[in-house]
């Protein structure tokens, strides 16, 4: 398999992501006079052909991909990309046995690309909408590639891994907005019915002021997969990329980056100005979970006495929990798979239904009808700022330093390879030592 991956890559004509992700702000006036996005009036009567490309063909990415197409009858998945030939026919074939999409699965096998490159192929393929399910690693680029090309985009969460990550995202979210293109987050609670009441409730004063926030998430932990004989050093972090920092920003990142939205959703979008916390390895200790921690408790500092306080741990065999918790000076509100309500002077519970519709195809429906009427989307300054969060979470827990959110968003810190080849050099796998590991 590797030989074939070598043979489908274009590592000499891949831009190194530090170079990308500096970018200066001054290239993008000159994008925007380049490729500008297909008129969204040929899509209006909702009877021409959407045509979509999926980078990234995991579970999240073919779950992404099925909803898109459920999102729309006009909607075609015609090209499809992964670093991997296996991952991406086990996540093509997974479409093609879904009976309700499979006739709209149309991906030819000149569509079917493989290797780092492969992003890039998708793009130049003729597609209308690219939908990123990549390693978080990787989206500042592809995202930017994609804006550039003049397609619109829906982006898995997170968005970044590093503070250079997520300014090269918050310049491409300024550039499609002058190229009126639509970037749609995978932060998918900002899509739910119940979800959007709930916050239209505290955003009225439904609880009064806020006082403190919490989040939690505990859960058990994700796979892992075996070294296999003559895998480079590159091609096993990629099959673990969940480990390794630099393709995953830690699992704090991956994962907590919901509750963590929410919480800044909650707070009309307004970020904390500094953090201080804590975390470390304590179950995953092996050299099978890579280098990052295993759970994490964080302070943030909003300023005016207003805190909110995030823990979020992956131990097995222990009892999971999810939720996020607001407190003001009128109730309280509480956001969990179990309950969305609210208590105190304006009490209120959302239903509970069974044919209430997952967020996951409530926020592809929302884009593909976007797409139809015209009303542009764009998530990309949350999706940025929330996953900036997480990180300054794991950066103040690696370093042991308090940092503020500038600090975090201006780190110099770039998590890059060597190259970006079966060869190429992952940055060192190291567990960070609070009081050693130095902020960058």
């Amino acid at each position: 398999m590797k030989k074939e991956l070598a043979k489908n890559e274009v590592s000499s004509n891949l831009p190194s992501r530090r170079k990308f992700v500096m970018q200066s702000a001054s290239t993008v006036g000159a994008a925007v006079a380049a490729t500008l996005p297909i008129s969204r009036s040929a899509w209006a009567a909702g009877s021409d052909k959407i045509k979509i490309g999926l980078v990234g063909c995991g579970g999240r990415g073919s779950g992404a991909a099925a909803q898109a197409l459920r999102a729309d009858d006009g909607n075609q998945l015609v090209a499809v990309a992964d670093a991997f030939e296996d991952r991406l026919k086990l996540g093509l074939g997974t479409l093609q046995k879904q009976p309700d999409i499979k006739d709209r699965v149309l991906v030819d096998a000149d569509k079917q690309f493989v290797g780092f490159d492969a992003y890039q192929r998708v793009i130049d393929s003729g597609v209308d909408v690219v939908l990123l399910a990549t390693p978080p690693h990787f989206r500042p680029m592809q995202l930017r590639a994609c804006i550039d090309a003049g397609k619109h985009v829906f982006v898995e969460k997170p968005v970044a891994v590093d503070g250079p990550g997520v300014r090269s995202v918050l310049e491409t979210t300024e550039l499609a907005k002058q190229k009126g293109l639509y970037i749609v987050s995978g932060l998918n609670t900002r899509y739910s019915k119940k979800a959007q009441e709930f916050m239209k409730r505290i955003h009225d004063g439904a609880i009064g002021d806020i006082v403190t926030m919490h989040a939690v998430r505990y859960a058990n932990g994700v796979w892992t997969r075996a070294r296999q004989p003559g895998m480079t050093e590159m091609e096993y972090q990629m099959r673990n990329w969940y480990y390794f920092t630099w393709l995953s920003g830690d699992f704090n990142v991956e994962q907590f980056v919901h509750q963590l939205d929410q919480m800044a959703w909650a707070n009309g979008d307004k970020y904390p100005e500094r953090c201080y916390g804590t975390g470390g390895r304590q179950v995953r200790t092996g050299s099978d979970h890579g280098h990052i921690y295993d759970h994490f408790e964080t302070t943030y500092d909003y300023g005016n006495n207003l805190r909110a306080y995030a823990g979020t741990r992956h131990w097995k065999s222990c009892t999971p929990e999810s939720g996020t918790f607001i407190t003001g000076t009128k109730g309280t509100a509480s956001l969990t798979r179990r309950k969305t309500a609210i208590e105190g002077e304006n009490p209120w519970q959302a239903p509970r239904s069974r044919k209430e519709v997952d967020s996951h195809q409530l926020e592809h429906d929302a884009f593909f009808a976007a797409l139809r009427n015209g009303n542009v989307i764009n998530n990309g300054e949350y999706m940025a700022k929330s996953t900036l969060m997480a990180i300054m979470a794991r950066m103040t827990a690696y370093t042991g330093q308090n940092l503020t959110f500038e600090q975090a968003l201006n780190s110099k810190e770039a998590l890059v390879p060597s190259a970006y080849t079966w060869e190429g050099t992952p940055p060192e796998a190291k567990v960070a030592v609070p009081g050693v590991t130095k902020f960058l």
